[in-house]
């Protein structure tokens, strides 16, 4: 079956950044636009929890548990973690680790962020399992080119998602999946098997702009964070 997914979005449960809408709020707005599949992967931790599950089934939408880590200062989500996956902070703690049922995916790798994986991605290229292409992009500058020549060159699946921050939600970037049925494993699996397809265009002016918005407002707090 063929599954509408964005494995990487997230909610105010991400105690890293300021975000209004809840996972109830992200879940319904993903249902409104016709979504089976949606990653709730916040900041350095896993906040799927059973009541979230419950909410996502009543809205006939696979919630997948996952999480942004931080590994050696850079992020890549992973998708169905191990516990031991939350607590990694070096490439060689992931690779030691192992894939345990998860899905690996490099986010936005090429974007201009110094927690992107930039140079860090190949050398550390057989962690992963998929390269993302994010929302995040306009036609005169799109870092997800890059992204995809590399994917490419490694025979690595590329996964559409929203990287959502803030409302109103977008269904402008996203993947199709191919599943043999509608669970978390069967959506691993088809990952792993690269049937999925990305599906995208580039968000609305408005919606870029506030999306770097949020970003420089983020670094601006960071930045004040480090100096305190």
């Amino acid at each position: 079956m063929r599954l509408k997914a964005d494995l990487h979005a997230h909610a105010a449960d991400d105690f890293q950044d300021r975000i209004s809408h809840s996972a109830e709020m992200l879940i319904d707005a993903a249902a409104k636009l016709n979504y089976d599949v949606v990653a709730l992967a916040c900041h350095n931790r896993v906040v799927h929890t059973r009541r979230i599950e419950e909410y996502g089934r009543r809205r006939n939408i696979v919630v997948v548990p996952a999480l942004e880590a931080l590994i050696e200062g850079k992020h890549v989500v992973i998708l169905n973690p191990d516990p031991e996956h939350a607590a990694a902070k070096t490439f060689h703690q992931l690779r030691a680790i192992g894939r345990r049922g998860a899905f690996i995916l490099a986010p936005h790798p090429f974007h201009l962020d110094n927690r992107c994986l930039g140079r860090k991605l190949l050398p550390n290229i057989d962690c992963f399992d998929g390269i993302e292409y994010c929302s995040l992009y306009r036609p005169w500058l799109n870092p997800n080119n890059k992204a995809q020549r590399l994917a490419r060159n490694h025979g690595l699946p590329m996964v559409g998602t929203s990287d959502c921050h803030s409302f109103p939600y977008s269904g402008a970037t996203f993947s199709w999946i191919d599943a043999t049925e509608r669970s978390v494993p069967a959506v691993i699996e088809a990952l792993r098997a690269g049937r999925v397809a990305v599906d995208t265009r580039p968000k609305p002016i408005g919606a870029t702009l506030q999306a770097l918005a949020c970003f420089v407002r983020d670094k601006a707090r960071d930045i004040y964070s480090n100096e305190r």
